[in-house]
């Protein structure tokens, strides 16, 4: 039930939040520009990385290839970010998504899933400013020790 509530809810939830963030001209809250995974999102790429660990159909250097990016964006999360960063940022990649750029350096997609859940927790879950408005339950618990 996690993995249907990850790639079908909470991709529904993506394309709605994607919808809005177009359609009122939303600016990103915190961003960190070019340095930052996504102006607006960041769990999809770590949800997306993973499907590549089990099913690796391309290799993360490929990802930045903007005909893979049509051809597999709608089977991969991963990649279905990626190609809405390209929808709305102008330029090459490498300046626009500096930080994703050097991902796509990293050899396995392991280590590439490894390496956004580390950040995940120092960029996200370590910051009290963010973190004091997480709900806590049976999917997402908080121990205090």
């Amino acid at each position: 039930d996690y993995v249907a509530t990850v790639f079908f809810l909470f991709r529904e939830y993506l394309n709605l939040m994607r919808k809005i963030q177009i359609w009122y001209k939303l600016e990103p809250a915190g961003s960190h520009g070019v340095w930052g995974l996504d102006d607006y999102q960041f769990l999809p790429f770590i949800f997306g990385s993973s499907q590549f660990v089990s099913n690796p159909v391309i290799c993360p250097e490929q990802f930045v290839d903007p005909e893979i990016v049509a051809k597999y964006h709608e089977e991969f999360m991963f990649l279905e970010c990626i190609k809405f960063i390209c929808e709305v940022k102008t330029g090459p990649f490498a300046e626009h998504s500096n930080q994703l750029w050097g991902i796509s350096g990293v050899k396995t997609w392991t280590k590439v899933n490894g390496g956004l859940i580390k950040m995940y927790k120092a960029e996200v879950l370590a910051k009290f400013p963010v973190i004091q408005h997480f709900v806590f339950g049976s999917l997402l618990s908080f121990d205090a020790t």
